[in-house]
């Protein structure tokens, strides 16, 4: 006998749980279960028919994948949560009881819960995690701008936070200055965009984009729901720590770098922090072992937070080895802070401006872009922005010059390029320069520059002159792709150059046949032929073949050489494309226009009539546009008949 099936136990009423029915299930608050799900990455559902997954209601609800919530009961956050809110309310009974060592004990034990768990379990590979590294880099700088009141009376974003975001943002442009990974820039509405070639798993090179903001005054809307992005951040403050943690040990550097505090205070950035080696690894030698007795000792020790005394640590034969192995591509296994004093041993602290030269990509097996040069930064400039794109292409950078420094006019000696971003007269550059042969451009020399990985022209990049287009270095995002490698740029010339010697021998030969035949030829085809030769040749070439797309970047190129705007060479395109449609229309078969009048004998009256209109009106222009062309013939015949004489009576 075939088992009756009740209603809700099967398909999507199964599948799916509403957010009231997983808060029930979790045992846990809706702020609670809000951050758990943003911490796991779990977000709702839409089933395809939200009443029978509702069990047959109707009422509005938020659907989640059972599945989902089965797998959050055993997430060790959620005893945290419930430490955290039994400390909670044993802190408001003793402030409320006026017992303030009792609060102050209780807040020393406050428990706090640790994210290593889900970086690890959600990136388990560090190639995954560089893949996803672009969010949290934005919202890290995002939180590092922030105003510390932005509400006045009302703090919304801790201080300490904010510190923490902009000393991870340092660190992690000290990275990118040491290894000189920077490839890409753009200058946009929103901010500055940067992308940096970033060493993965295997040689595998990932390249990582973020979006810096301008440095303007953040004003903060009062209706901003900072806890739900405190919730990210918590996340991606520790994802970006244990990368940087583990790009730092492949570079043989400590981290955390040190930060000096007398060059932060002078406003230093990226420049306060110090790089400090790792020594180098003794030899191998034998481990060292250690009892049980011990091991055990040591975890009793960690749970009671006492010191363990030397003198019960015995050494017995079942020892076992102090050093375990650990796979490679475990990124997340990060020593502590009391661990990295312990095992490594800190070399001479040096600026990171020395340890410029040095670095174990490849970049530094050839010569950095502005290696060369020394570049001035005036004052209106971001130097928070061109200090460190200069430095990460191997260049150096004074931001100040001061008459009272000893060795002003040295440093003034050494600059090469002056970075300004104001009008300046003549005068006033021969003033500040003297003897010195300075070159003066706009920031955007810099990105231009960096996006096409060469040093150009610094012509068009004067103080006060019209800047040229800033493309965006990303193709096929929404901008035109443009070739910025040489390689690419010769390659494509090379193509261009064989169409247009193609196209202009077939023009050659054209009009000599027409010189020959002059006197035979009807106007219809000498319109045909001086239409064809008012257009590039391989803009022709394209308009014969609109669906081949070597030809279309052909003509392209050959319209950006010539100045040629986009729209008029989409415009001439598509009249060139119209034209040859339309003599291949005028060679149509007497069987086509049959059809069509079939097809006007099944149309209404006024549709019949409004056909009509429109094909009148489709002979006029096309009469019009015949007359045009054949004046334009005329015109074209008779200055070639008088050149010819004129060349003759020359002769």
């Amino acid at each position: 006998m075939a088992k009756i099936k009740r209603r809700g136990e099967s398909g999507a009423a199964k599948n799916y749980t509403t957010r009231n029915q997983a808060l029930k299930k979790l045992q846990i608050s809706l702020s609670d279960f809000r951050r758990l799900c943003i911490l796991k990455g779990i977000y709702p559902r839409e089933p395809l028919n939200k009443k029978k997954a509702n069990k047959g209601s109707s009422a509005p609800a938020s659907f989640y994948y059972q599945k989902d919530i089965q797998y959050l009961l055993h997430e060790p956050l959620l005893v945290k949560f419930r430490e955290h809110k039994a400390f909670a309310k044993k802190l408001a009974r003793a402030v409320g009881r006026g017992e303030w060592g009792l609060a102050k004990n209780l807040e020393d034990a406050k428990p706090v819960a640790r994210l290593d768990h889900l970086v690890k379990e959600r990136y388990p590979t560090f190639t995954l995690a560089l893949q996803d590294l672009q969010d949290p880099l934005n919202l890290v700088h995002l939180f590092s701008t922030l105003p510390t009141n932005p509400i006045p009376g009302k703090t919304l974003v801790p201080s300490a936070v904010i510190a923490e975001c902009s000393r991870l943002i340092s660190e992690w442009k000290v990275w990118a200055i040491r290894t000189h990974s920077l490839r890409r820039m753009f200058l946009g509405v929103k901010g500055v965009y940067y992308e940096c070639a970033v060493p993965g798993q295997g040689g595998e090179t990932v390249p990582v984009r973020w979006l810096e903001g301008y440095e303007f005054q953040q004003h903060v809307p009062p209706d901003v729901d900072f806890r739900i992005l405190l919730t990210f951040l918590e996340l991606y403050r520790t994802l970006l720590a244990f990368v940087m943690f583990k790009l730092y040990t492949e570079e043989n550097l400590v981290y955390p770098p040190p930060l000096d505090v007398e060059l932060d205070e002078r406003g230093e950035s990226v420049g306060a922090f110090r790089l400090v080696e790792r020594k180098e690894d003794a030899p191998a030698s034998a481990p060292a072992k250690v009892s049980r007795k011990e091991v055990k000792r040591a975890i009793q020790g960690i749970k009671a937070g006492g010191p363990i005394e030397e003198e019960d640590v015995e050494m017995e034969a079942d020892a076992v080895p102090a050093d375990t192995a650990t796979e490679e591509e475990d990124f997340v296994e990060r020593p502590t802070k009391a661990a990295e004093v312990d095992d490594v041993a800190p070399a001479p602290l040096t600026t990171y401006n020395s340890l410029l030269a040095t670095s174990s990509t490849a970049s530094s097996s050839k010569t950095l872009l502005f290696s060369p040069y020394t570049f001035y930064l005036s004052r209106e400039t971001s130097s928070r922005t061109w200090e460190f794109v200069v430095r990460a292409l191997g260049g150096r950078v004074i931001t100040s010059l001061s008459a009272s420094t000893p060795d002003a006019s040295a440093e003034a000696d050494r600059i090469t390029h002056v970075l300004i971003d104001r009008p300046m007269t003549s005068e006033r550059i021969r003033e500040m320069q003297g003897a010195r042969k300075w070159v003066w451009v706009q920031p955007q020399w810099v990105a231009d520059c960096v996006n096409r990985n060469k040093i150009i022209s610094a012509e068009e990049y004067g103080p006060g002159k019209l800047l040229p287009p800033h493309l965006s270095p990303w193709d096929g995002e929404g901008e035109l792709a443009r070739p910025w490698l040489e390689e690419e740029k010769a390659a494509e010339e090379a193509k261009v150059d064989e169409v247009d010697e193609e196209v202009e021998a077939i023009a050659e030969d054209e009009e000599d046949e027409e010189d020959e035949d002059e006197d035979d030829e009807d106007e219809e085809s000498q319109a045909e032929e001086d239409e064809s030769s008012s257009y590039p040749p391989a803009l022709l070439a394209a308009s014969l073949d609109p669906s081949n797309a070597a030809l279309l970047r052909a003509a392209e190129l050959e319209a950006e050489r010539n100045g040629t705007t986009h729209a008029t060479f989409r415009t001439q395109l598509k009249e060139a494309t119209k034209a040859n449609s339309s003599k291949k229309e005028v060679s149509k078969s007497p069987a086509a226009n049959k059809d069509e009048d079939l097809r006007k004998i099944m149309m209404s009256n006024k549709k019949s009539k409004l056909y009509e209109k429109i094909k009148y009106s489709n002979r006029q222009k096309a009469d019009e546009e015949a007359n045009l062309q054949r004046k334009r013939a005329e015109v074209e015949k008779r200055k070639r008949k008088e050149a010819r004489s004129a060349g003759l009576g020359k002769a």
